[in-house]
């Protein structure tokens, strides 16, 4: 009986330190492995939910926008090597932008909804009078990560800003 006793409690030991910690570690850094930059209209973002209540949902998916109430715009799919969700409360993406309308680059500054699926890709978009027009195209991005600390998570830019 010792025996079995003796090695049930050996058990409870390495089963209790071979957990997890519960604890969520702050992010340091994140990658942006892929940022796809295009044009998309408000009928792309429609769901049949949306058709029978009135009210945007989008689902899966992590949608920032300049002017939220406005769809239509020009928009950059991050793909990041991280759930949006381990991203602590206060995650800001800068994005700078040389486009048609500005001689000089224009920024804006998109904070991270508190309440976001889960998801490795965010949408950003310049939209309503940010991006009149549908067939421009920006000549220059640059979009950059930080915490609500400030402290710089990831950074990715366009060949054509360097």
């Amino acid at each position: 009986m010792r025996i079995l006793l003796s090695a049930l409690l050996c058990f409870c030991f390495v089963a209790c330190s071979s957990t997890k910690n519960l604890r969520p570690q702050a992010i340091t850094s994140v990658e942006i492995v892929e940022i796809k930059p295009r044009y998309i209209d408000t009928e792309s973002f429609v769901r049949i939910s949306e058709y029978l209540t009135g009210v945007e949902k989008v689902g899966g998916r992590v949608i920032i926008r300049s002017q939220p109430e406005e769809r239509d715009g020009y928009y950059f799919t991050l793909l990041l090597d991280t759930n949006v969700r381990e991203l602590s409360a206060g995650t800001v993406f800068t994005g700078e932008f040389y486009t048609p309308f500005s001689k000089t680059a224009q920024t804006f500054e998109f904070t991270l909804p508190s309440k976001r699926a889960k998801t490795k890709e965010v949408f950003i978009g310049l939209t309503g009078t940010d991006w009149p027009d549908p067939s421009a195209v920006p000549s220059a991005w640059r979009i950059t990560v930080t915490n609500a600390n400030g402290m710089q998570l990831a950074q990715k830019q366009s060949f054509l800003w360097e």
